[in-house]
């Protein structure tokens, strides 16, 4: 069995040192990530109907409330509408009347039709006493006695009717026969209303600025009430969607700056800002999505679904523990460092971070500033192995 420098029963190992240091660096965390559309939604028509036109196509840009999309059907509606509008100006006249009452000459017409209504009253009731009298003295049949008695009575009645109606007249129609007037007033104005409604959503516009994705309906095509019309994406400004590891994810606060630049537009870098930090990790590679929004060019350079690189500088500088890079070897799947304790090497295991000027970071181990680690002689250094310090080159 071959026996190495350092190990016991051998000579001490030669060895160059470096010194464990505390530095103030800027964090900066590099991740990858992908671009996401500022707003994607689904339009859905508010009421079923015929696809009479649908006129944008994929990769079209509308605008919020201005570009028609497609229209429905509206015929049907429309003859609904106007037969609605109808009835209301009916109800309306209704109403007016109701509340005016008759004219002074319509008065005048009824008291008329009353005084000659009683008139006749009066005649027939003496029609029906002189009647009366022949019958007794067998000067008339019962049969002709009864013709006048009816002849009375029915002109009887068409007085009492006519005088009730005189009175209505004059007193006015009752508050409940307003009231319902009133009522069929506003269920007409109402059913007018969601027709006139029902028309306007017949013609179906963008919801939002920006691009037509997918279409899901074609000219003559029955579209169900709540059926898709057309996906719309809003690029205004984009998110881009980075992955942040769970040991760096304390670092980033919403509103940290981010530069950001994408493989599909080389030589061209955008500044961006973290908008949402999302607080469920993925439980698989232990990481937390962060969305930046970055605004986009006038032209829509950045597109959805773009690859993009992010360097996310997050906040003030902050006190680290650094170590030289070749300070750190690797033994099996771990990472250690061997620091020198007068003349014995002590193997350490540690976890690293970020670089800085040829120095790399330890978030985990047992380091402390001012500590002396090995950087040149510790590829075959073993823990507790003899070690002696020799000066480093100068170049």
């Amino acid at each position: 069995m071959p026996v190495h420098a350092g190990q016991a029963g051998f000579g001490p190992t030669p060895v160059v040192v470096g010194t464990v240091v505390e530095q103030r660096v800027a964090t900066e965390v590099e991740v990858v990530g992908s671009v996401e559309p500022q707003l994607a939604t689904t339009l859905s028509t508010e009421i079923a109907g015929f696809t009479q036109r649908f006129d944008v196509r994929e990769g079209a840009f509308v605008q919020q409330g201005k570009t028609v999309i497609a229209r429905l059907k509206a015929t049907e509606l429309e003859l609904a509408m106007n037969e609605a509008e109808a009835e209301l100006s009916r109800a309306k006249a209704e109403l007016t009347k109701l509340k005016r009452g008759l004219r002074p000459e319509e008065i005048e017409e009824k008291r008329a039709e009353v005084a000659e209504k009683k008139a006749w009253v009066e005649k027939y009731a003496k029609d029906v006493e002189r009647t009366k009298s022949l019958l007794t003295r067998d000067m008339v049949s019962m049969s002709e006695f009864n013709q006048a008695e009816a002849t009375y009575l029915a002109a009887k009645a068409q007085y009492e009717r006519t005088a009730r109606s005189l009175r209505v007249a004059e007193l006015g129609f009752r508050i409940e026969e307003i009231a319902a007037a009133e009522a069929e007033v506003q269920r007409l104005q109402a059913k007018v209303q969601r027709l006139q409604d029902d028309v306007q959503k017949t013609v179906i516009r963008s919801p939002v600025s920006g691009f037509i994705t997918q279409r899901y309906a074609e000219v003559g095509q029955w579209i169900e009430r709540g059926g898709k019309v057309a996906d719309i994406i809003d690029l205004a400004a984009v998110l881009v969607r980075v992955p942040v590891h769970e040991r760096d994810i304390r670092l980033v606060q919403t509103g940290d700056e981010a530069t950001v630049s994408f493989d599909a537009l080389p030589g061209r870098t955008f500044i961006g800002r973290v908008k949402y930090i999302i607080p469920q990790a993925d439980l698989a590679s232990r990481t937390f999505p962060v969305k930046i929004e970055v605004p986009n060019t006038l032209d829509h350079a950045i597109k959805a679904g773009m690859f993009a690189r992010v360097s996310l500088h997050t906040g003030a500088a902050q006190p680290s523990v650094f170590v030289p890079k070749d300070a750190v070897v690797r033994r099996g799947s771990e990472q250690v460092v061997f620091i020198v304790h007068e003349t014995q090497a002590r193997l350490v295991p540690v976890k690293t971070g970020r670089t800085h000027e040829g120095l790399i970071e330890m978030v985990d181990g047992m380091l402390k500033p001012g500590d002396r680690v090995v950087v040149t002689g510790n590829e075959t250094l073993t823990d507790q192995a003899a070690v002696a310090i020799k000066p480093a080159l100068r170049h």
